[in-house]
């Protein structure tokens, strides 16, 4: 076997673990989450330390299962080729809208706009705006609003999602879509962030010739966009 084929054996015997081993980790993974709600619900506790442990492990297990859903994301991404087709943005914001939780739907500022179709992979868009939207609800304070925006630039198409956060350094602005770093780690470990989503956004952008684009300010938030060009 030639070098460059047990390189590449050896990165496919890779991908092929982490998805393996992450499905086989979601089966536990939902029985805990399982029994611990039924405690929850049919359990009349009379010790407040037990129902803080029961709590505690359904705030694991979620974090465990979001960790699991990542590296199944990042290893699709890396592993599966890309089939692009016209897309339309408005239809994938307004659907990763949908799947927030009452209260951030809220937050959320947004406008369908006319001009919205661009050539890219379905999937690959998603799942970069569901990291991205999550990411500027998570990091920014309960009370400030989260703004999506999609408009044009010369020939290209442009999303932008602004949050007003605490912002990010220049410094950690070139580090933070390496896997699992973290500007903040006590915080984010806080909030549950996984260390992968901007890992996956980067892995999603490049497979469809998407750049990205950063305005960020320590103390005033930041701004992430997405660049669609024109297909020649």
């Amino acid at each position: 076997m030639t070098e460059d084929n047990e390189f590449l054996n050896l990165a496919r015997i890779k991908e092929e673990f982490i998805a393996n081993a992450s499905h086989e980790l979601k089966t536990p993974i939902a029985s805990i989450r399982l029994a611990a709600e039924s405690a929850l619900k049919s359990i009349k506790l009379s010790d407040g330390m037990a129902e803080s442990f029961i709590e505690q492990i359904m705030r694991d297990s979620d974090r465990m299962n979001d960790l699991i859903t990542d590296l199944l994301d990042l290893s699709f991404l890396e592993s599966k080729e890309v089939d692009k087709d016209n897309i339309d943005l408005n239809e994938i914001i307004l659907q990763e809208i949908s799947f927030l939780s009452k209260q951030n739907k809220k937050r959320i500022g947004y406008k369908k706009v006319k001009n919205s179709i661009v050539y890219a992979n379905y999937d690959d868009v998603s799942v970069a705006l569901k990291n991205l939207i999550r990411n500027a609800l998570k990091y920014s304070p309960q009370e400030e609003n989260v703004f999506i925006k999609i408009g044009n630039k010369d020939e290209s198409v442009v999303v932008s999602i602004q949050d007003f956060g605490s912002g990010i350094s220049l410094e950690d602005q070139e580090k933070i879509f390496e896997r699992f770093y973290r500007v903040d780690k006590g915080r984010s470990r806080k909030l549950g962030g996984t260390g992968l989503g901007l890992a996956i956004v980067k892995h999603a952008a490049e497979r469809n010739n998407i750049e990205i684009d950063i305005e960020s300010s320590v103390g005033f938030g930041s701004i992430f966009k997405l660049i669609f060009h024109k297909v020649n």
